[in-house]
């Protein structure tokens, strides 16, 4: 059965050394200790990311690797990303497993900031080619680092529905598809693939790398923290009107946009609810990867920035993010 479906859909092979990678787990202790299924990993990876561009390459000009040429609906769909120069000459990849998913978006928009590259000419020449095939480069006049993923397209689009993706992913077919029909259920809150518990003691939020991971859909909640790399899909006017105050962000959150998108959508009293997908995700290999989850998170920041915001908006606004956990 699933032969057949690889078959009719050629692009679901990413899908499956997605499957393979999920599949390998630590289930001997000794295996473990000598590294073995790390080993394991670290192959599918190497192999994921010399096979998968290469099939992009060849199938490039497939009708699948588009997007639609008919009329857009409303609300329109549109994914946001962005990247940096560490990145930039391998974020088309990223870019490739987004256009060949199996419910196409409306729009995919690159931000790119001025300060980081002049102009279209010194973009790699893959990227460049998805123009033709449905990508959109924008350039940006300030660099708001990660926040530029939704900053730019929530400015000029906010009556739309965006996905936000990381620029470091080789996603599967099916994430978006998933996305939708779980917005139709639940269509006011915030949908993502890759969620968190928020876990509290008495009074306390306790530390960032404390809160397990969601792997099913158990519903809207509050206590639901989404991260924005496995996919988020955002509704219009679910996040509050200060997401855009970029003062705010850029002193008390500069680092950490899920920690901000995340209090923005519970200072507007909007649920997040995760699918029922769970993935580690197949990274793309970049040798000069800069990865903000090991400041973020081994070195605390994520539960710095979090404070920070928290008590700015207490202080500000006398609204508390996270009462809703504590009442």
């Amino acid at each position: 059965m699933y032969r057949d479906n690889l078959f009719s859909n050629p692009n679901k092979i990413v899908d499956l050394f997605d499957k393979l990678y999920n599949h390998i787990a630590d289930r001997n202790k000794f295996l473990t200790k000598v590294r073995f299924y790390s080993i394991q990993r670290f192959s599918v990876r190497v192999i994921a990311n010399l096979f998968i561009p290469l099939y992009y390459k060849l199938t490039k000009n497939n009708k699948s690797a588009k997007l639609s040429d008919t009329d857009s609906h409303v609300p329109v769909l549109i994914v946001s990303l962005t990247t940096f120069p560490a990145r930039i000459k391998r974020v088309w990849i990223v870019i490739e497993s987004i256009l060949r998913q199996t419910h196409k978006p409306d729009r995919i928009i690159l931000w790119l900031s001025k300060e980081q590259f002049g102009s279209m000419s010194e973009l790699p020449k893959n990227l460049l080619d998805q123009c033709s095939r449905g990508l959109e480069i924008r350039f940006c006049d300030q660099d708001y680092k990660s926040h530029k993923k939704y900053y730019y397209a929530l400015k000029e689009y906010p009556e739309d529905i965006m996905v936000t993706f990381d620029d470091d992913i080789i996603y599967p077919t099916f994430l978006i598809a998933q996305l939708v029909s779980l917005h139709k259920k639940y269509p006011e809150s915030v949908c993502c693939h890759r969620g968190l518990v928020i876990k509290t003691n008495k009074n306390k939020i306790l530390p960032y790398i404390e809160w397990p991971a969601l792997k099913k859909d158990v519903g809207t909640s509050y206590r639901i923290f989404q991260t924005s790399g496995g996919g988020t899909l955002f509704p219009p006017h679910s996040l509050h009107n200060e997401v855009l105050n970029y003062e705010v962000f850029t002193k008390f959150c500069f680092y950490a946009d899920d920690v901000w998108l995340n209090i923005m959508c519970y200072l507007n009293d909007v649920t997040i609810v995760t699918s029922d997908f769970h993935s580690d995700y197949l990274p793309v290999i970049n040798l000069k990867n800069q990865m903000l989850s090991s400041i973020n998170v081994d070195l605390f920041e994520n539960d710095k920035q979090l404070e920070n915001v928290r008590n700015y908006y207490i202080e500000k606004a006398g609204i508390d993010a996270f009462k809703k956990l504590f009442a």
